[in-house]
């Protein structure tokens, strides 16, 4: 028998149509906007998918089942949100057209997937990439390149807004596979490199300023560079070895005393 006459079609790639992703797209820049301590961004959620349910035909009793279905608590990661959202039009569009997912399941699919980009994202985006720009930022600050400083905004503002509209059809194709996308490995190595970055850059910022501020002979790249080099691989071998609070303290102590006086 031909092995080709027993294979499975190959399912068709869904997309998400242009009008459509556009207006989700949009809205999810504002998915913090309506924020509370009782839901979180459920108002803000809500508001994101209200773009497919105004495609789709109108029933008095669905349409409170779906306003129902996303009042609950609801927070994730906004950089990653896309991910889901888009996963979650797709759910609600497969809903529509059979009886096979019920309504209980997409909440808890969109609980459990929110919670593990709000970590994922967390870890990445506000542990990793933020602190990392800002002391990109405040290097080239000290440099006295104020173009530079413009630049890496513009670069971030641009690649978010790209990350957030390439997540939403990314999401929408997935459906309800996005859990594998959770399972990448790459996720946790680019957490590791960001904060691996921002704490080099940290003992670049410190030694460039160290230099800049004393008359110690030492040229501000050479400070630059033992402060850097110190911190960026010496800091993830001592948090790895868990020091004891005292000894932590105590370094801060003459970390905290040699600024002073350099000052």
């Amino acid at each position: 028998m031909n092995p080709d006459l027993t294979r499975k079609p190959k399912e068709p790639r869904r997309r998400l149509s242009w009008g459509l992703q556009w207006s989700l797209w949009v809205r999810s820049l504002s998915l913090q906007a309506s924020w509370n301590h009782q839901r979180m961004q459920n108002l803000g959620l809500l508001w994101n998918v209200l773009p497919w349910l105004r495609r789709q035909k109108r029933h008095i009793n669905q349409d409170r089942l779906f306003f129902r279905r996303y009042y609950g608590f609801f927070n994730t990661n906004p950089y990653l949100a896309n991910f889901l959202i888009g996963g979650l039009v797709r759910l609600e569009e497969d809903r529509s057209a059979g009886p096979e997912i019920e309504s209980e399941f997409i909440g808890t699919f969109r609980d459990s997937v929110g919670r593990a980009f709000a970590s994922l994202g967390d870890q990445l985006f506000w542990l990793g990439l933020r602190p990392t720009l800002v002391m990109l930022i405040c290097f080239s600050g000290l440099l006295g390149q104020i173009s530079s400083i413009m630049l890496i905004l513009g670069i971030f503002t641009v690649f978010q807004l790209v990350l957030r509209w390439l997540a939403l059809q990314r999401g929408y194709e997935l459906g309800m596979d996005i859990v594998d996308l959770l399972f990448d490995r790459r996720w946790h190595l680019w957490i590791a490199r960001t904060k691996r970055a921002g704490m080099v850059l940290t003992g670049m910022v410190i030694g460039l300023y160290l230099a800049q501020i004393t008359d110690t002979g030492v040229s501000p790249g050479r400070g630059m560079l033992w402060v850097g080099t110190g911190l960026g691989m010496g800091l993830p071998v001592i948090l790895r070895k868990r020091l004891p609070g005292e000894v932590m303290i105590l370094a801060a102590l003459l970390m905290a005393l040699v600024l002073a006086f350099a000052i």
